[in-house]
């Protein structure tokens, strides 16, 4: 075996090792930083369960990602079975090793992953439908949507509801950084170049590290910020015939409450759920 010098010994002795953000994995700080699907699936059964009177079983979740959702919504109950479409190859895969293998067969097998586009007409059913974390976004233009929303209805059981998340404000329509401290790094949204002629803009996350090092950006998009008034006419023409609005509160304490609201005063930024059948 060759021997190595004493400057090769002392170059590897000197060598720096891999900062936070090149051992980070950026799948798992995204599900860290911002997926809540605890929190999602509390609220879907409690308003299914409310008007329908029975368990939502199916659930079906648009621009899935990593699934996190549809895996958390198998894991509450063996009766539960889960869609999850996303365009995005790499994520449904981390998804699949990581939010679906790991938990077992018995669960993998209750969930099912599509590589597709969400405008793509599929034959999955479901009782809840949804689409969150403002990932409707996506959809640039009108036609786009209405064909989503079409679609997302068609996609229902009988007695189905269908779920967005919304987001406004004065301060969302505007060029805007957020940092978030998380238990070891910091999340950064940025929304740059915002135009207000079509409510446009260049959307980033990145993740901070205490040694200084970033993944920046490790996600980056181009989305339009739909507006409520837009969603729900939208809604209407796709064919939904009801629609709920559940405005987002926080107590003292910062948990949030959904209620139910036909009117409310504009703020910096707000947060609603969507329901509609």
């Amino acid at each position: 075996m060759a021997r190595r010098s004493a400057t090769q010994v002392r170059h590897e002795t000197l060598a720096e090792p891999p900062s936070l953000a090149e051992q980070a994995d950026r799948h798992a700080l995204y599900q860290q930083a911002v997926n809540a699907p605890g929190a999602h699936i509390d609220f879907i059964r409690k308003v299914y369960r409310g008007m329908r009177k029975r368990e939502p079983r199916v659930l079906k979740e648009d621009f899935c990602g990593t699934a996190l959702m549809a895996a958390t919504w198998a894991q509450r109950s063996p009766h539960n079975r889960a869609i999850g479409v996303d365009l995005d190859a790499e994520a449904l895969a981390w998804g699949q090793r990581h939010n679906l293998e790991l938990r077992g067969p018995a669960l993998a097998r209750r969930v099912a992953l599509v590589h597709g586009d969400v405008l793509e007409d599929r034959p999955h059913r479901a009782d809840i439908v949804c689409a969150l974390n403002f990932s409707y976004n996506l959809l640039l233009a009108r036609h786009q949507l209405l064909a989503y929303l079409r679609g997302a209805r068609r996609s229902l059981l009988p007695g189905g509801l269908f779920l967005l998340d919304c987001i406004g404000g004065t301060e969302a329509v505007i060029d805007f950084s957020e940092e978030r401290g998380c238990q070891d790094f910091t999340y950064i949204w940025s929304q740059q170049d915002f135009n207000p002629l079509d409510h446009s803009a260049r959307c980033s996350i990145s993740f901070a590290f205490p040694d200084g090092s970033r993944i920046e950006p490790a996600f980056a998009y181009r989305w339009r910020l739909w507006t409520m008034p837009e969603l729900r006419d939208c809604l209407a023409e796709a064919g939904f015939t009801g629609v709920r609005i559940f405005w987002e509160y926080s107590d003292e304490a910062g948990e949030a409450r959904h209620v139910e609201i036909d009117r409310e005063q504009n703020q910096e930024i707000w947060l609603a759920y969507v329901v509609a059948w």
